[in-house]
């Protein structure tokens, strides 16, 4: 499973924004509080999604594909809010990461007081790595953040496809799941609703330390649906033709 996670330090940020204006100047600071990296990055793509679920008169509009019509309508709000914000960034909005290691960066050197990941365990990862102060936490947003799962696959044509289920099916074991949750090993949320499972199985998943800065599943909350696949293509478009940022 992955999730967007938003990483903050807390010897500069207090208690983080969770809504939209996560996006918007510090209190006090001339650093932005936040951006993204430059769309078409995966990380900055999702932030575009992630906003606009939040900005969107109707949410119900992303699940179906995007066309010029509807397309319009709900990307209105959301392109407001960036014309507004973009003075306020990093570099005035001329300039923005390449992607979520170099967004980091920024956040380790101070330049940025929040920065974002899909993977719940990269903040804890990276203070274990010593790429971020053990100061640094993670938070979601009140209304839930942009979701999905990591998927195997076997080809049609596989020479050994009785031999890929198994493998298959061990990975979707409680012993297999735990041990790639584990930080030292992966970090990946599992699959898995732990509460759920009982006796050995549990206690696995129990027993794993997921770093200090790592959300439990509880507090992860409410996973947002990805939008029709056919937004995202039409986003970084619209983004880099009204902003004109090569």
């Amino acid at each position: 499973m992955a999730q967007l996670v938003f990483l903050y330090d807390t010897t500069r940020v207090k208690t983080p924004p969770c809504s939209r204006r996560a996006a918007g100047m510090g209190p006090g600071s001339s650093r932005p509080l936040h951006l993204s990296p430059q769309p078409p990055d995966f990380h900055g793509s999702t932030f575009l999604k992630q906003e606009l679920y939040e900005l969107t008169p109707d949410p119900d509009l992303l699940k179906a594909p995007a066309t010029d019509a509807n397309f319009k309508t709900a990307t209105a709000p959301l392109f407001d809010y960036l014309d507004a914000l973009h003075p306020n960034l990093w570099r005035a909005g001329r300039a923005f990461p390449k992607n979520s290691s170099a967004l980091r960066r920024l956040l380790t050197d101070n330049e940025t007081d929040i920065a974002f990941s899909f993977n719940p365990a990269a903040a804890s990862n990276a203070i274990a790595n010593g790429e971020l102060p053990d100061t640094v936490r993670t938070y979601v947003l009140d209304g839930g953040t942009i979701g999905n799962t990591h998927f195997l696959a076997i080809p049609f044509n596989a020479s050994a496809a009785a031999g890929a289920m198994v493998v298959a099916n061990f990975l979707m074991s409680p012993e297999a799941q735990a041990r790639k949750q584990d930080p030292d090993i992966w970090g990946d949320l599992t699959v898995f609703a732990v509460d759920k499972l009982r006796g050995p199985d549990k206690a696995r998943f129990d027993a794993l330390d997921l770093g200090i800065a790592t959300l439990s599943p509880e507090e992860l909350g409410k996973t947002l649906p990805e939008p029709h696949q056919s937004w995202m293509t039409r986003l970084e478009r619209a983004w880099s033709a009204r902003y004109g940022i090569e």
